[in-house]
């Protein structure tokens, strides 16, 4: 018996049991090849046994049967998944409605791949970094990308899937698929950009669009200081931010670790003001 990479991806895990069925398998196993990361295979199948568990569609088979006859029938599931989500933000939305997304199109439904309701957040600690280094930033986060496959990258690597998971150019597509080509064997594989890369990657085309620059499919997705293609020079400043990043929060984590241990050393271990003090301590008192 051949195990498909999906079903290795999903070792041990409880939404495994998902692969059951073909639907799932199909878009697990074509999602499995298409990616390089098998977190995306593990993330996709969550998201997507969360969209059942909370949107009562546990029979998925029949779901999918009903919105091949009619596609509004997935998008009008979508949007009961957002509303069960409520409060949570556009991007823990756009997250978490991967899955659901992915096993559509892949099973042959032409779902819209646009955002879904949520919250206006964007994390106010990118908000201090320029336009072009917050976008190298948030497009390497998560996508498992390197610095050299994301500044390789064109326009028209960028957008939605088909059904057979090729790439189709899609700047407004949610989520926004990506195409890359590993250098060492010429792979092409796909991965995916967050909510926050995009928003960003969207203000950054409309102030090159403003500053005269005609945007093609061959267009550089991160330009360079000169104008052309970004290069290793280009990434400098993303990487002297990222390093400060890391410094604030390696700071602020031994601070905690030190105020926590100051505390321990006063007030005694968890749970230690719940007990009666020993006699010796009481003696000492009287």
């Amino acid at each position: 018996m051949t195990v498909t990479r999906a079903a290795q991806a999903l070792s041990g895990r409880r939404e495994s049991a998902r692969l059951s069925l073909p639907s799932v398998e199909r878009f697990a196993d074509l999602l499995g090849r298409r990616c390089r990361e098998d977190s995306w295979v593990r993330t996709a199948v969550a998201s997507l046994d969360r969209f059942a568990t909370l949107t009562g569609n546990d029979d998925l088979e029949a779901l999918l049967a009903a919105a091949r006859r009619d596609p509004l029938v997935a998008w009008a599931a979508l949007e009961t998944f957002a509303r069960a989500l409520a409060p949570a933000t556009r991007p823990q939305i756009a997250a978490l409605a991967l899955g659901p997304k992915l096993w559509f199109t892949f099973n042959g439904v032409e779902v819209p791949w646009r955002p879904l309701a949520g919250v206006e957040w964007t994390p106010p600690i990118m908000r201090a970094a320029f336009p072009v280094d917050r976008l190298i930033l948030l497009a390497l986060v998560g996508s498992g990308l390197h610095r050299s496959e994301l500044l390789r990258l064109t326009i028209g690597d960028l957008g939605s899937l088909d059904a057979q998971g090729r790439l189709v150019p899609d700047l407004e597509a949610d989520p926004l698929a990506v195409r890359y080509v590993q250098r060492r064997g010429e792979i092409e594989f796909i991965t995916f950009f967050n909510d926050g890369a995009r928003g960003v990657l969207r203000s950054e085309l409309e102030r090159r669009r403003a500053a005269g620059e005609t945007i093609g499919l061959h267009s550089p997705l991160v330009l360079g200081v000169t104008g052309g293609p970004a290069t290793a020079a280009t990434a400098a400043g993303a990487r002297r931010f990222n390093a400060s990043l890391i410094g604030a929060g390696n700071a602020a984590n031994v601070e905690l670790c030190r105020k926590t241990g100051d505390f321990f050393r006063t007030w005694g271990a968890p749970g230690a003001r719940f007990a009666d003090p020993p006699a010796s301590h009481l003696e000492k008192s009287v």
